[in-house]
């Protein structure tokens, strides 16, 4: 070695042959100072050599002869060392330079494998490959991908080529060919370079099977996935943890929430307490034991209704039985509950019923009977199921089976043989019930037997009650069940109203299309008319076109007009009768009691005379016999109308009254109040509508938009720190007896951020003793929700002290009329207002009162007068702020 060596850069593995070397050269009188520099690839020493100024390069290692050109080129005063003899040139590389016994060797690998030049150009391939893309090996090795590959896929390949020789890495590509019997095949090439060289090597693999496996199972979990979404039951999977994994689209109903929302969640974060507590306890039953679960149980959807669910739980288990997690699946069986209840009580009606009833298939073959028709006919169940109706050989059985198959109906009295040969009379009604699905029908018989002594009476008498046509009561009756309502009204001190209904044009009609017609457009009538009525009121055919109904025991006139109104609806549906669509329309006169007639002949004439203003006035179907209660009648349809818009057009506003401690003496709520901003009569109070609200079924709506405003209002005040306590709001017992109210409430203070503790609901004290299990299940709800109940007009009926523990009541709002005649002085007033101090301070409740107005400093009830010129009245929002800012609890 020189003795200008100073750095000196060693490439190769063998470091302990390059120190001996320098060791040599030393010794021969060479450079003993050297610095040795180790790198154990070749692919980076033009860049190391670019770094530091080396003196002298020894390679272990082959280069090219190209490469081993520029290194000199590149550093002319470098000194080198090559160890290796330099590897052939690119210019000498010529297809088929690879030899023959890495050919014959490639042959042996059952994977398609080649080589390719930098040029593109096939040096040799095994026939795996050659077979695969439908060639020979023969018309492989010398040509490109473009001269044996689709030009779309060799294109994608030249780009890969080209790659591979300037940043040596391995690069994979997926395609399609076809072998060489036409056969697709989804493949993979793999591609790189080989060493430090102008070679690359590539191998293919066939992932066809692979693919296909995968798009089974996609297509199997797409499949799976959509018969779960339309399925109706439950159906969701949980881990170990007891944490959802997934569920289908009616899970999400239930819960009220996305699967991507439920996924990771556990139970105790979507249900309430005991119904995650319950479910818990199922899983880990399931997962301990890898027994399957299946039980009945009520479980709360999140709207607050309540479903029967048939529940299954079973384990989920690996290939070694180790227990991974678990599936559910639950049936909703409210509707299949429901009806196996009311075919129970059918089933206990039919079996206990006085009346004799048979059913028999299409054939006449009986099928079931009752206890009654047993003990009628003298036979036993047993000697008359499977036997034909004809065993009673009555003299109507032709009769009969014609009219059921031409009408499905018949009625009519008959005569029958009993068992022991006596002859039996009886009224028989029979009808058809038809099975669509099946294609099949049952025959129903019902008769009332009448006894060979009084069957000429029966007979009468049914005859006397009922008209035979629309089996409504007949005149007779009329005058006999109206005499009794009215005198029921008269001790009772009630309202009734009698309903004179007149079919228009009736008489063209029967001209028109036929006396057939006309009946049935009468019996229709007659049943449209009973769906308008209750049980309780009566309903009759007056004359030949002409209908009464008695409405009993009114709270208002308005109760017989919304009769009126229901009676119009059921006339602005066209009659169907015999495949003819039959407009058919009437007029209405409706006579109160006692008001328009105290006797039976004073309130008909009544009802007929605002019967015949009905038919001359186009502009309503009914009118009352005074002009007076028509128009109040009219504006109360009109004022239901826009009721019913008011809550889209938020005319309703909360004005708000403080809520006074009578021992503390202090402000400690704020009742709600709402007033109509009614756009032409200006503002209502709640006397002008709830009760029409409640009869039309927005009661509730409007309550739900009462507790929404509160609880805006509620958090407004907190975030702007005005201190209220609370809100005070009043519930009747239709609004706790809803079963959507806690689904409801729920929504109420998520959506506006309302604390449940700003919320109070003033209840009626009746409302607490209702016998209710659905109002005693929301009012524990209520109290688990953390709102505060206030038993409302206490004292006002029986106390129902005992629901204080149990509820969490915290307050008794005292009934008005508690303090009504008493005055400041009195010494009553006194020892009340002591005696309610001790009972708040005994029960751990507050005793208030509307206004703190009602009492003087000593808290006893002020008078009259001076009670109204004391204490704030009912406020709006704003006033209600600037009160309470100015009221602010010492």
């Amino acid at each position: 070695m020189s003795n200008s060596v100073e750095n000196i850069l060693y490439v190769g593995q063998n470091i302990e042959l390059a120190q001996t070397m320098l060791k040599f050269s030393s010794s021969d009188g060479g450079c003993s100072n050297y610095e040795l520099d180790h790198v154990r690839h070749i692919d980076i020493v033009e860049s190391v050599l670019s770094e530091k100024k080396y003196d002298h390069f020894i390679c272990e290692d082959a280069l090219s002869e190209e490469r081993i050109a520029q290194i000199s080129i590149r550093f002319p005063l470098l000194k080198t060392t090559y160890l290796s003899p330099p590897l052939m040139s690119n210019s000498s590389v010529i297809p088929g330079s690879i030899s023959d016994d890495v050919k014959s060797a490639i042959d042996y690998l059952s994977i398609p494998i080649y080589f390719k030049n930098n040029e593109g150009t096939f040096l040799a391939c095994n026939r795996y490959f050659s077979n695969l893309i439908g060639k020979t090996p023969d018309e492989v090795v010398g040509k490109t991908v473009a001269d044996i590959l689709p030009l779309h896929l060799a294109k994608e390949i030249e780009k890969l080529d080209k790659k591979i020789f300037s940043n040596n890495q391995i690069y994979l590509y997926e395609s399609t060919i076809h072998d060489l019997d036409g056969e697709a095949h989804d493949v993979v090439f793999c591609k790189e370079r080989v060493a430090d060289t102008n070679t690359q090597i590539g191998f293919i693999f066939d992932v066809t099977e692979i693919n296909t496996t995968k798009a089974t199972l996609e297509k199997e979990r797409i499949m799976l996935r959509a018969t779960a979404d339309i399925s109706k039951d439950l159906i969701f999977f949980k881990d170990l943890e007891g944490r959802f994994l997934g569920c289908n689209k009616q899970f999400e109903k239930f819960v009220g929430c996305s699967e991507k929302e439920i996924i990771g969640k556990t139970d105790d974060q979507l249900f309430e307490f005991y119904q995650a507590l319950m479910c818990q306890e199922q899983d880990r039953l399931v997962m301990d034991t890898k027994q399957i679960y299946v039980g009945e149980e009520y479980l709360t959807y999140n709207n607050g209704e309540r479903h029967f669910i048939d529940m299954k739980k079973e384990a989920l288990q690996d290939r070694t039985g180790k227990v991974q997690g678990l599936i559910g699946v639950g049936r909703d069986m409210s509707a299949h509950h429901i009806l196996q209840k009311r075919l129970k009580i059918a089933d206990t009606v039919f079996e206990n019923s006085k009346e004799n009833f048979l059913v028999t298939d299409e054939k006449g073959i009986i099928i079931s009977v009752n206890k009654s028709l047993c003990s009628t006919s003298g036979y036993s169940k047993s000697e008359l199921i499977n036997q034909d109706i004809t065993i009673f050989q009555s003299n109507q059985h032709r009769n009969i089976a014609i009219n059921l198959k031409e009408n499905k109906a018949w009625q009519g009295d008959l005569s029958y043989i009993r068992k022991n040969g006596e002859v039996g009379y009886a009224w028989l009604e029979t009808y058809a019930v038809e099975h669509e699905e099946e294609g099949n029908l049952n025959f129903v018989f019902s008769f009332i037997n009448f006894t060979q002594d009084g069957v000429v009476d029966k007979k009468i008498e049914h005859l006397a009650t009922f008209d035979p046509l629309t089996g409504l009561f007949n005149r007779i009756a009329l005058q006999a069940r109206l005499k009794d309502a009215m005198t029921r009204a008269e001790f009772k001190e009630i309202a009734m109203a009698v309903i004179l209904i007149d079919i228009n044009g009736f008489k063209d009609i029967n001209a028109q299309y036929g006396h057939s017609v006309g009946d049935a457009v009468l019996k229709e009538t007659a049943e449209r008319l009973k769906c308008c009525v209750f049980e309780k009121d009566t309903v009759a055919r007056f004359g030949n076109h002409e209908f009464v109904i008695i409405v009993d025991e009114l709270v208002s006139e308005q109760d017989a007009a919304v009769v009126a109104r229901k009676i119009a609806d059921q006339f602005n549906q066209r009659f169907k009768i015999n495949e003819l669509d039959i407009d058919v329309s009437a007029s209405m006169g409706i006579a109160m009691c006692p008001d328009d007639g105290a006797d039976i002949d004073t309130i008909i004439n009544s009802a007929e005379e605002a019967k015949l203003r009905a038919k001359s006035d186009r502009s309503g179907c009914y009118h009352f016999y005074t002009s007076e209660l028509t128009a109040h009648s009219q504006k109360q349809f009109e004022l239901e109308k826009e009721l019913s818009q008011a809550l889209e057009l938020e005319q309703f506003e909360l004005y708000f009254q403080p809520q006074f401690n009578i021992r503390k003496k202090q402000i400690v709520a704020v009742e709600a109040l709402v007033r109509w901003n009614h756009p032409q009569r200006g503002l209502l109070e709640p006397d002008n509508f709830l009760s029409l609200a409640e009869n039309t079924g927005l009661l509730l709506p409007i309550t739900m938009y009462v507790i929404r405003k509160a609880a805006m209002q509620a958090a407004s005040w907190h975030r702007a720190g005005i201190h209220f306590d609370r809100i005070s709001i009043n519930l009747s017992q239709m609004e706790v007896e809803s079963p959507k109210l806690i689904g409801e409430l729920q929504r109420i203070l998520l959506e506006c951020q309302c604390q449940s503790k700003w919320l109070e609901f003033a209840i009626d004290e009746t409302v607490f003793i209702c016998s209710s299990p659905t109002i005693y299940e929301n009012l524990i709800n209520i109290g688990k929700l953390g709102i505060a109940m206030m038993i409302d007009n206490y004292a006002a009926d029986r106390p129902a002290l005992y629901l204080i523990n149990k509820l969490g009541i915290e307050k008794f709002k005292l009934s008005n009329h508690y303090f009504q005649g008493l005055s400041s002085t009195h010494h009553t007033s006194t020892a009340i207002m002591n005696a309610l101090s001790i009972l708040g301070n005994s029960l751990g409740v507050d005793i208030v009162s509307e206004s703190i107005g009602e009492f003087n400093q000593d808290g006893h009830p002020l008078s009259e007068e001076c009670s109204d010129q004391k204490g704030p009245k009912v406020m709006k929002a704003s006033e209600a702020t600037f009160y309470l800012r100015c009221n602010k609890r010492k």
